[in-house]
């Protein structure tokens, strides 16, 4: 991971704002370690890396936690 971001106790859109400037601070090919625990998570990820072009490496739940890699599109 280039880079880790703790969004848990955020919810939805807050995850999602703090992934974006996230990204936009990394160099193309980085990629972000993102932790949520917001119910929408799984769906929002997907669907903004879809919108957005970064690239959704893996996403899991382990109890009510997802951990998303997202690799910055630049």
């Amino acid at each position: 991971m280039d880079r880790t971001l703790d969004a848990t106790g955020l919810k939805c859109p807050k995850p999602l704002f703090q992934v974006s400037s996230a990204i936009k601070e990394m160099e193309p090919g980085q990629v972000l370690e993102v932790k949520a625990d917001d119910p929408a998570f799984k769906l929002d990820i997907e669907a903004w890396c879809r919108r957005t072009g970064n690239e959704l490496l893996q996403l899991s739940r382990h109890d009510q936690t997802f951990t998303a890699l997202v690799r910055s599109a630049g």
